[in-house]
């Protein structure tokens, strides 16, 4: 799935150098770095607070990068915009400035977030969505039962 961001240049820089040291993709970095977000969630943000964006620059100091990433990648992207109240390219600015001076690449670790699974349940008339980052061994426990 291709999607685009908007990072500053000095984002842009830290994350290139990053990437080539580690001797990833640009989007592989960026994908590991918000996962890092994702295992850092404290809460998720108050209802009617309303999406926070980076600070304004000038035109020239931005750039729209293009990813290639998974679709289940794309999807934890979006249900972290919704979680935290922050636009996907303010989270991946968060992420290089909190993650990425000691981030360490584990290629065997770059998996952890695999498969997508959104279940629909209903207790009581309330309907509810769980939303699985990954496919716990023990799924039957949370299927709902009819």
């Amino acid at each position: 799935m291709e999607t685009t961001l908007n990072i500053n240049y000095e984002i842009l820089e830290k994350l290139l150098e990053a990437a080539g040291d580690a001797g990833v993709s640009r989007s592989e970095m960026i994908v590991t770095l918000i996962k890092k977000a994702m295992d850092d969630i404290p809460d998720p943000a108050r209802m009617g607070t309303m999406v926070r964006y980076q600070k304004r620059r000038k035109r020239g100091e931005w750039r729209r990068i293009h990813l290639q990433i998974r679709i289940d990648d794309y999807e934890y992207f979006l249900d972290l915009r919704k979680l935290l109240k922050m636009s996907v390219s303010y989270i991946l600015a968060y992420a290089v400035k909190k993650y990425l001076p000691g981030l360490i690449i584990n290629k065997t670790d770059n998996n952890r977030y695999r498969n997508y699974v959104v279940i629909r349940d209903t207790i009581d008339n309330v309907i509810c969505w769980k939303i699985l980052w990954g496919w716990p061994y023990t799924i039957e426990k949370i299927l709902p039962h009819p």
